[in-house]
């Protein structure tokens, strides 16, 4: 029987879900299609990484789409071009070992040459992107890029050093082969980042990545799509609709509230912000490049109305309320 499921990817076979053929049909013609390189970052628990799953079964059809996740990467593979180089070609020779029908569409000898560069003592993250280049070049179909959990990597020069390649073959693609489309995915918006530049520790906004197009489709569920897998439950089980579901949902210790909460004291500023909307009814105007709003978009807290900030729904709404009764009565 499948269940609802809180804890990672959820698959159709195994839980109830949401359909994501419309949403995954708008990033595939919108985007995909197109040769656009974005960033689809959401708060945890959005699913972003069952988002990524999907495209990449929808995609299989019309391109060759190599699955990253940094999160699989450690500190250590951060350390310098050659750790990360060995460690992205490694990750991306089991994927290609794991996915036996990519081996069709790519050319033997080309995957061989860029495997093979894990045992260059010289390699470096631009020799990488050059195997790359000529993968590429020889594939049966256009390849896609997708990285999940970009963000956990975000941190040091290497990824710097990453974006600056995928920034530099796109825009010389003409002569240069290259991916189709890039897709990376995490919790931050990379270009909202400091990002570690030198080593004397000086810090500045990244640069590298200003080539990304701007993801808007919208990664939120309606009522009618939320109604139709709530029916699906219902012809499994015949439990009835549970009207105290609410209630009982904000009294649940669930992974997204505790990143919510997480957030709100990390940011002081947007947490302020926030509790005078929320809490003391305060009518904050809409500015979306003010910080606090700008994160608070950023996590999917809060969105905009009649140009004002509001909350982004009413669970949300009624826990933020509930926390900040807590905090001031308890």
């Amino acid at each position: 029987m499948r269940y609802f499921n809180t804890e990672g990817v959820c698959r159709p076979d195994v839980h109830y879900m949401v359909c994501l053929d419309d949403r995954l049909d708008k990033i595939k013609r919108l985007y995909v299609d197109q040769g656009k390189y974005f960033i689809i970052n959401r708060g945890r628990q959005y699913g972003k990484t069952t988002t990524l799953k999907a495209l990449a079964e929808y995609l299989k059809k019309d391109y060759v789409v190599i699955a990253m996740d940094f999160q699989m990467m450690s500190t250590a593979n951060f350390a310098n071009e050659r750790a990360f180089a060995r460690k992205f070609i490694g990750q991306a020779a089991n994927y290609f070992s794991r996915k036996k029908e990519l081996s069709k569409e790519l050319d033997a000898d080309a995957l061989q040459e860029f495997v093979s560069l894990k045992t260059d003592e010289d390699l470096s993250v631009d020799m990488m992107f050059e195997g790359l280049s000529r993968i590429c070049e020889t594939s049966k179909k256009p390849i896609v890029l997708m990285v999940d959990e970009v963000d956990s990597a975000s941190n040091n020069q290497v990824f710097i050093d990453f974006l600056a390649q995928l920034r530099g073959y796109y825009l010389d693609r003409e002569n240069q082969p290259t991916f189709r489309s890039v897709i990376l995915a995490g919790v931050y918006d990379i270009k909202n980042l400091k990002l570690k530049l030198r080593p004397d520790e000086e810090h500045q906004y990244n640069s590298p990545w200003n080539i990304a197009a701007d993801f808007d489709v919208d990664m939120s569920f309606s009522a009618g799509q939320i109604e139709v897998m709530l029916k699906e439950y219902e012809t499994d089980h015949h439990a009835g609709m549970e009207t105290e579901a609410v209630n009982i949902l904000l009294k649940m210790n669930i992974p997204l509230f505790g990143s919510m909460a997480k957030q709100l004291d990390t940011y002081k500023d947007m947490r302020k912000m926030i509790e005078e909307a929320v809490y003391q009814g305060k009518r904050i105007p809409f500015i979306p490049t003010e910080k606090s709003i700008n994160l608070g978009l950023m996590f999917c807290f809060l969105k905009e109305e009649n140009g004002y900030v509001a909350v982004a729904n009413r669970i949300f709404e009624m826990f933020l309320v509930n926390l900040f009764s807590d905090n001031i009565w308890g």
